[in-house]
């Protein structure tokens, strides 16, 4: 791949990561947007292809996970990111610091990439975002219900980079919503069923309002289950 496909391909996949609707974007503190790592996956794959691949590697010292993520495009180095983890801190590493660090690791290399989220969030940020994204807004108005044919369009894609299962796109929502709840069904800890609900929540995006509040109910459901186990 030559310098100017290079430059020209990180141009248009930062531009379409710029285009993405605010509603996308998952809060953090201080009222900020941030573009989640799964976003970014998908679209730094949608426009580098095969060409490119992205390896994470970890280590681990007493309650410490690091975590270093290079990015490749061509067989040559285009970026770096690197993340470190405590255990002992926060909700999420106390089950899932192995992840978090991982997810950190990969959205500062898409960052240092150009592919930048807007923030780095922590962990707590991320349970705080993905909690906010299953809260329907309430507004003085009530949307009108999608079909079930306009969910199928709508839905996440089951692309290359995509976290959701392969031919997710082909489902109709009747079938996306009972392999979500049969997805979260296998979760036996928090940490573990955060991870699972992470995967879904570019489909979770797409869903209306009454949609999300069914898919709401299922993982607090679930969420206190393997709280009292």
């Amino acid at each position: 791949m030559t310098d100017n496909n290079f430059n020209q391909i990180l141009f248009n996949a930062t531009k379409e990561l710029a285009d993405i609707d605010d509603k996308r974007k998952a809060p953090t503190r201080g009222g900020k947007k941030y573009t989640m790592v799964a976003d970014r996956v998908r679209i730094f794959r949608k426009h580098f292809g095969i060409d490119a691949r992205i390896d994470t590697s970890q280590n681990y010292e007493g309650n410490y996970v690091r975590s270093e993520t290079t990015i490749w495009v061509g067989g040559e180095m285009v970026a770096n990111g690197i993340a470190e983890e405590n255990r002992t801190l926060g909700m999420i590493n106390k089950t899932s610091a192995a992840e978090n660090a991982e997810s950190s690791s990969i959205g500062r290399a898409l960052a240092n990439l150009g592919l930048q989220g807007g923030e780095y969030p922590t962990g707590d940020e991320l349970l705080n975002a993905l909690h906010q994204q299953q809260t329907p807004a309430k507004t003085g108005t009530k949307k009108s219900d999608q079909s079930t044919t306009s969910n199928k369009a709508n839905s996440g894609s089951s692309q290359p980079g995509s976290t959701l299962p392969s031919g997710w796109d082909e489902l109709d929502i009747g079938t996306q919503v009972q392999n979500f709840s049969s997805a979260i069904e296998k979760a036996s800890h928090p940490g573990n069923l955060r991870s699972i609900a992470t995967q879904y929540k570019s489909w979770i995006d797409t869903l209306s309002e009454d949609q999300r509040k069914e898919i709401t109910a299922m993982y607090k459901k679930k969420e206190k289950e393997v709280k009292s186990t």
